[in-house]
């Protein structure tokens, strides 16, 4: 009995070290640790934006169930406060929206310093630039990747929880009326979802080339700052710059178009949902005030769920700055010391 911990601690030992492994090997996962380290790190200010975020969607639901009552009162003309609290509503959720923008920006401000000193003093400590040139472009790298990990770890409390907080009260307030309308409206969204995966693997190559460019002509032009002689530097930095620039057009250029693909998928699944509440109308005896929120509920919803699949693509641009940083093999030196 005495060997049962020693073998518990063993097998743990093992696992950590599996896991440790699987992290090192895969780009992806150590982006993703070192998002979640940040988050923990910061707990108490993770906690204080989680809280606030779940309330945040609780409130912006409010002027949609006030301005249905308020299209149901009118036929009657017995209005009492509702207009007063409408009012009220549409006023608190802005301030408690900007509020929570500013709790957000303070830990991002935060962790974007933690984060860009251990990693530029890390690099520096290596000493492994020859020149200018190579120093601009190791510092570009890294400033890269120290922006997609404090960026994503602010989209994934302030976008991505907001989204999932609002699917599921929008999901259930629809079940409220009809289960049917709750499970094929959650099930649309699958749609969007699909195509934001398949979309973003079609922009890896582009996002891959977008930042290598950023990283060299940031060192060329450092170099032609410092050697104004050097015509075959000049001709080398106003290539790579043409060449940046057609990359940036093309990469703009696609993620607009995807993105206009998705917002039709949604408004595609908006409007389903609508022609379903006609089609049952009489049989849920929903009122024009049912409507309304009907439509507030899922007009939220379809808005929130586009921003979120914006700040996933910029997740997915910011962990490719990553992947430039850590093949440059700036990560593996910096884990070697």
């Amino acid at each position: 009995m005495a060997s049962q911990p020693g073998r518990i601690r063993l097998n743990l030992d093992r696992i950590t070290a599996r896991v440790d492994q699987v992290r090192r090997s895969n780009l992806a996962w150590q982006f993703a640790w070192e998002v979640m380290g940040l988050i923990w790190d910061y707990k108490l200010y993770s906690v204080a934006i989680f809280a606030v975020t779940i309330f945040q969607e609780f409130a912006a639901l409010w002027p949609v169930n006030l301005l249905g009552d308020f299209v149901d009162r009118l036929g009657s003309g017995d209005l009492g406060n509702v207009v007063w609290l409408l009012l009220g509503s549409s006023l608190f959720y802005p301030a408690l929206l900007r509020a929570n923008v500013i709790l957000r920006h303070k830990m991002f401000y935060e962790t974007d310093l933690q984060k860009r000193v251990e990693l530029v003093f890390g690099v520096s400590d290596v000493g492994n630039c020859a020149g200018a040139e190579e120093a601009g472009a190791a510092y570009t790298r890294t400033v890269n990747a120290v922006s997609g990990i404090t960026n994503a770890a602010y989209h994934v409390l302030g976008s991505f929880t907001p989204v999932v907080i609002k699917i599921v009260i929008v999901a259930g307030k629809l079940l409220e009326y009809n289960q049917l309308l709750g499970i094929i409206y959650v099930t649309s969204l699958l749609v969007p979802t699909v195509m934001t995966l398949l979309f973003n693997k079609r922009l890896q190559v582009l996002r891959d080339s977008e930042y290598s460019l950023i990283s060299t002509t940031s060192g060329l032009g450092i170099r032609v700052i410092g050697d104004r002689e050097d015509r075959a530097t000049r001709s080398r930095f106003l290539d790579s710059m043409r060449v940046r620039t057609d990359v940036f057009i093309s990469l703009l250029a696609k993620s607009q178009i995807f993105l206009y693909v998705r917002e039709a998928a949604l408004v595609g699944s908006q409007f389903v949902v609508v022609f379903m509440a006609l089609a049952l109308r009489r049989r849920m005896n929903i009122t024009p005030g049912d409507f309304t929120r009907i439509f507030g509920y899922t007009a939220q919803t379809a808005a929130a769920f586009i921003n979120a699949a914006a700040c996933l693509d910029a997740v997915i641009s910011f962990s490719r700055a990553y992947h430039i940083f850590a093949t440059a093999g700036s990560l593996s030196r910096l884990e070697n010391r």
